[in-house]
């Protein structure tokens, strides 16, 4: 009976010295997981080396570095509700090669639109708002004092020379290659989501002279649109010249005022609706 009960004594402290070790290994694999987990991307890949250079770190896969650089470069931008895929623009506002960044979509519309561009409310069929290089300009950045108003906008009839970056804003585009140029006039505006402040294409609440101005009051969110732009270009497309002809799918691009001797729609172009305000 004595011989039984040591032999099970035996067993139990065999065990315990087991489930220690077993503890203890536990115990550490935990803190070195922890350390990993702490200096680890934010995409829970491989564990980043404690290391002063991130980029030397042999731990550091491409993609992590990648994903830190990208990171980096979003805390620079300005505030916004939307990350564009692939922006080229740097900063806030978001500038270019020198120039400030805009976003871009397209519309069909044939109305003589908020500038009174036609003799009556309907244009007729190959109008040259309808066919010559027209855009759409975000409300507050068109006329910056009367954003509220609909119609004879101060920015009416002023010309951009506007420049594909070569970036990506949303799932939708098709990649345009950088450095291809056009110069629109502004025959319109858009104001999608800036009445009631919901982030959208046009919803900023600075312009983009403002934001150029003041970088940090355009950083706070809902200043800039919902991709962090300070301005938005809706490019007129009636007649397929900005997808067919210039081969854009809402590019990212940069954007300059110019004067409209460069622009290429016919020079008798007139908006009577509002020529009357010059």
């Amino acid at each position: 009976m004595v011989g039984l009960i040591g032999a099970a004594l035996q067993v139990t402290v065999f065990a315990a010295g087991l489930l220690s070790a077993a503890c203890a290994d536990a115990f550490n694999s935990s803190v070195n997981g922890s350390k990993e987990v702490a200096a680890s991307s934010v995409d829970g890949g491989q564990p980043i080396a404690s290391s002063p250079s991130l980029r030397g770190s042999p731990l550091l896969t491409l993609e992590k570095q990648s994903e830190i650089l990208r990171l980096s470069a979003d805390a620079d931008r300005c505030q916004s509700s939307e990350q564009p895929l692939d922006s080229k623009c740097k900063g806030c506002p978001p500038v270019y090669n020198g120039k400030l960044c805009a976003t871009t979509t397209w519309y069909e519309d044939q109305t003589k639109g908020s500038c009174g561009c036609g003799e009556t409310p309907m244009v007729p069929d190959g109008y040259w708002t309808l066919t010559s290089f027209t855009a759409a300009l975000n409300t507050v950045s068109m006329d910056p004092q009367d954003p509220a108003l609909t119609y004879c906008l101060s920015g009416c009839g002023s010309c951009y020379e506007i420049c594909t970056t070569g970036g990506v804003i949303n799932s939708q585009d098709t990649i345009t290659s950088q450095s291809q140029c056009e110069v629109f006039k502004i025959t319109n505006r858009c104001a999608d989501g800036w009445q009631n402040g919901t982030p959208d294409w046009c919803s900023h609440h600075m312009s983009w002279q403002e934001c150029q101005a003041n970088p940090q009051k355009c950083r706070k969110m809902g200043n800039t649109n919902m991709y962090g732009y300070s301005a938005h270009f809706d490019l007129q497309d009636a007649d397929r010249q900005v997808q067919h002809t210039l081969g854009w799918m809402n590019p990212e691009v940069t954007f300059e005022p110019v004067s409209c001797d460069k622009w290429k729609g016919p020079p008798s172009a007139t908006c009577p609706g509002c020529d009357w305000k010059r």
